[in-house]
């Protein structure tokens, strides 16, 4: 499965809806910061630009969705529905850069072993 973040909040009411039929995007010659080319779409009248982000191995992306609360101090319980292949993250009117705060959050993910590696000392 293929998993975009959109730049806006949409409301849904739990209809299926050809989402591959009305959001039609197309690459540009641009390459992004990722390595991938830059998307261009229109949503909702308004250019959006993405690109597909890597997920570091060896992690996994997944969608959750929330099952019924048990209870009013219990949290509802999360089940995984499918795993994400690729995320897309799009913008408003600008290419994605690597300074955006999911490209940074996933720069951690990468840097996250080399920090909590052992370090060994030599004279």
């Amino acid at each position: 499965m293929e998993a975009h973040l959109l730049p806006c909040k949409i409301s849904s009411d739990g209809m299926h809806v050809d989402v591959q039929a009305g959001f039609v995007r197309e690459e540009t010659d641009s390459i992004s910061f990722s390595g991938h080319s830059v998307q261009k779409a229109n949503f909702r009248g308004r250019p959006i630009f993405g690109t597909k982000l890597p997920i570091p191995p060896p992690y996994e992306a997944v969608l959750a969705h929330p099952t019924d609360s048990l209870g009013d101090k219990e949290p509802a319980r999360l089940f995984v529905k499918s795993k994400v292949s690729s995320i897309t993250l799009w913008n408003l009117s600008d290419e994605p850069k690597a300074s955006d705060k999911i490209p940074s959050a996933m720069l951690w993910l990468k840097l996250a072993p080399l920090i909590h590696s052992d370090v060994t000392y030599s004279n």
